[in-house]
């Protein structure tokens, strides 16, 4: 009985890391701190990793807790996504400024 309870109270403790890193890396994304959100993906794939590997895990609160974690990168993707669209958008401007400067001296 001991045993058991010492197993649960470490599958616990596994997924309430996993849900403080989850609602780290969701302020992370909603501050735009990119470097927090890349550590922050590390850390969430060594957690899931660790939650995986043990024998007698809860495996309906580690299914939330994955499920949570999937709608969140989903978000972030989704967000990147708009991210580099806005910025390919931003260098064609450029470019085109660029080339519209050159036309400029040339003419000019």
């Amino acid at each position: 009985m001991a045993l058991a309870n010492t197993e649960e109270k470490i599958m616990t403790v596994a997924v309430k890391q996993l849900e403080d890193t989850h609602r780290a890396l969701v302020e992370a994304v909603h501050s735009g701190n990119w470097q927090q959100v890349s550590s922050l993906d590390g850390v969430c794939r060594e957690l899931v990793a660790q939650a995986m590997a043990q024998e007698n895990r809860d495996d309906q609160a580690l299914a939330d807790a994955l499920d949570n974690l999937l709608v969140t990168y989903r978000e972030v993707v989704a967000l990147c996504q708009a991210v580099q669209g806005k910025l390919a958008e931003e260098l064609q401007d450029l470019q085109r400024s660029k080339q519209g400067a050159k036309v400029y001296q040339m003419f000019g």
